[in-house]
């Protein structure tokens, strides 16, 4: 088991219901691939660098994962398929 980051960019004018769904079926995700999600960082609602589907806003949440190096695809294309997700980056912590 290794750690990794893993932030996630929701669209911005997302309900507090939809938002708590997403977190929930996130985790769900990391669950089922074995890993637990060891710290959670809530950001808010940040200007964009440049346009993300037509948004210029985006809500950040960044997670402190543990999961085996084989779960990391299969971890970002179940999150990819979540519309409500904008963008996701998924890295490993450097341990030194």
């Amino acid at each position: 088991m290794e750690e990794y980051e893993l932030m996630v960019v929701l669209k911005p004018l997302l309900p507090e219901d939809i938002r708590a769904g997403i977190e929930k079926r996130l985790s769900n995700v990391i669950t089922k691939a074995k890993g637990k999600i060891l710290a959670t960082d809530v950001w808010g609602k940040r200007h964009l660098a440049y346009k993300i589907k037509g948004h210029e806003e985006g809500y950040y949440v960044v997670y402190k994962l543990e999961i085996s190096k084989d779960q990391v695809d299969v971890i970002s294309k179940e999150l990819k398929l979540i519309s409500d997700i904008l963008r996701i980056l998924l890295v490993r912590e450097d341990k030194q």
